[in-house]
């Protein structure tokens, strides 16, 4: 016997749409299970991001990227002003 995680869900669907639906999983290498699975999450979670992405949004719990703490001025009050070189000065 297969180990599988989840539950069976039965369900009559004309056979017209079984027959698209299997074409469907074929195109993109899924199983019959896996595409409806697939479907089944996006009606209710929502569409997802695509194959392979991350999704790195937290909702804004974490601190700001340095470009939004970092002061307006980067220069350091030590640092020597730029002065162009002779060639530089045409």
């Amino acid at each position: 016997m297969a180990n599988r995680k989840g539950v069976f869900i039965g369900a009559y669907v004309p056979n017209e749409l079984k027959e698209s639906l299997r074409r469907r999983a074929a195109a993109e290498h899924r199983t019959l299970s896996q595409e409806i699975t697939r479907i089944l999450v996006e009606a209710v979670h929502g569409k997802g991001l695509p194959v392979g992405s991350v999704d790195r949004r937290d909702g804004g719990t974490t601190v700001p990227r340095r470009r939004s703490t970092d002061p307006p001025i980067r220069r350091r009050a030590e640092d020597l002003p730029f002065i162009p070189s002779g060639e530089d000065k045409k």
